[in-house]
């Protein structure tokens, strides 16, 4: 999509929290966003103090009034992203003024990649309301792409959760659904988390064609017993950059699943706890 040179680097508008401590969201989007010669333009949701993952007692706060400043003043200085990437939203208010946002973004010609942060492991993560979720959809509706795990895509669906494992049918008929959710509007959807019938574990993906049309396909990896958070976050950063720098959804995927896979077999044999996250910094020399 781009030449990386000096004149074309494209910005991307990040819509995500920071958690001070713990590898996930900003502290993780940003450095792999810049191994992949990609400018952030920053939006910080929420301030933490860790992540919500294995720590209590965490600080928590809201930054809706901020952001409000903060596109105020990226206005003023003509600031337009090429890109807007959205992950975790704080708050009905937040997610109303985001979605206005994109809207308007869209319309000067970004490319909108939406990662509907909401739950995991069958649950919506306690501080979202079903409000939140139905603005969650609206957000998605106007983006390109779109990349829930499969819990998100239960609850985009609004469908009962259903415990793995999953047959490929099952997850094509997933596909199509999210499709007809959007109206056909969204090109791309990718289906993360997902463990199926034969004990494989991977990435389901679907392109909108034509609306007459669905391609659908399957990335496989190893399945890691252990959950570290910010997962999520390197696999799409990756997909979204990747993409960004004209690679195929296929090898952007590839090159994700990759790339989190030797992550994860590197932080498991150094013996890190979990809630500390994936140690990602040693291999981004490998995304450039």
């Amino acid at each position: 999509m781009y030449d990386n040179n000096i004149n074309t680097t494209p910005k991307v508008a990040l819509f995500h929290d920071m958690s001070c401590f713990g590898r996930c969201a900003l502290s993780v989007i940003i450095p792999i966003i810049s191994a992949l010669k990609i400018q952030p333009v920053m939006f910080p949701t929420a301030l933490l103090s860790t992540h919500t993952g294995g720590f209590t007692d965490f600080t928590f706060l809201d930054l809706t009034e901020e952001i409000k400043k903060i596109i105020a003043h990226y206005e003023q200085l003509k600031i337009i992203p090429d890109c807007i990437y959205s992950g975790f939203l704080g708050s009905e208010e937040q997610i109303k003024i985001i979605s206005d946002y994109i809207i308007k973004q869209k319309e000067r010609g970004a490319y909108i990649f939406v990662d509907p942060v909401m739950g995991d492991n069958g649950r919506l993560y306690s501080s979202y309301t079903d409000q939140m979720k139905k603005g969650m959809i609206n957000i998605a509706k106007s983006a390109d792409i779109i990349t829930p795990n499969i819990t998100e895509a239960f609850f985009l669906l609004d469908m009962d959760y259903q415990k793995p494992p999953y047959g490929k049918d099952f997850i094509d008929g997933m596909l199509l659904k999210l499709f007809e959710l959007f109206e056909y509007n969204i090109e791309k959807i990718i289906i993360t988390s997902a463990v199926f019938n034969n004990g494989e574990y991977g990435v389901a993906y679907g392109e909108n064609l034509t609306s007459q049309e669905i391609k659908t396909g399957y990335i496989f990896t190893q399945h890691h017993e252990k959950d570290y958070p910010g997962s999520g976050d390197i696999f799409s950063s990756i997909l979204c950059g990747q993409l960004l720098n004209g690679v195929c959804l296929t090898d952007a995927i590839k090159s994700a699943v990759e790339f989190l896979n030797n992550v994860i077999e590197y932080t498991i044999k150094s013996g890190t706890p979990e809630r500390e996250g994936l140690i990602f910094e040693r291999f981004l020399g490998e995304l450039t």
